[in-house]
């Protein structure tokens, strides 16, 4: 179970940042067109299902990876190093805040009323979300593992 879990996580990591990419780029067009159309809905929503996603697998792949496992088995030693204490604290952690971060945009984004609004306010929710994000992700580890 762990592999395929694994694989999922990687491959929706590169949905995730392109859902970031396209919604940065629709609330930034929305912003000098002063409007806010069901597209630029539908990005935000895209954006935060996907890190919904992957924060279920993420969860999956606590409870199962044995690279976890091993941590969980000696926490002290694991913090002491950087790979291990990043999955074992840093990554979940920011994750977790980027997905609340997200949600919260989210709503706030639907309460507004002016289209402009709208939009500077997806600017700043999902852009503190995707910012968390990138700082997050582990670009050391292999680009698309595929099992």
């Amino acid at each position: 179970m762990y592999e395929p879990l694994l694989a999922i996580h990687n491959l929706a990591r590169w949905l995730v940042l392109l859902a970031a990419i396209y919604l940065l780029y629709r609330s930034v067009k929305g912003l000098l067109s002063q409007s806010y159309t069901p597209a630029d809905r539908r990005a935000a929503l895209a954006y935060t299902g996907l890190m919904d996603l992957q924060l279920l697998v993420g969860v999956l792949l606590m409870l199962t990876s044995p690279f976890m496992q091993g941590m969980y088995a000696n926490m002290a030693q694991a913090m002491q190093a950087h790979p291990t204490r990043f999955f074992l604290a840093e990554h979940w952690v920011a994750m977790l805040a980027a997905v609340v971060l997200a949600h919260l945009g989210g709503s706030r984004v639907k309460k507004a009323q002016e289209a402009a609004l709208k939009q500077r306010l997806s600017l700043l929710w999902y852009g503190a979300s995707i910012l968390l994000v990138f700082l997050a992700t582990p670009w050391w580890r292999p680009l698309l593992r595929l099992g």
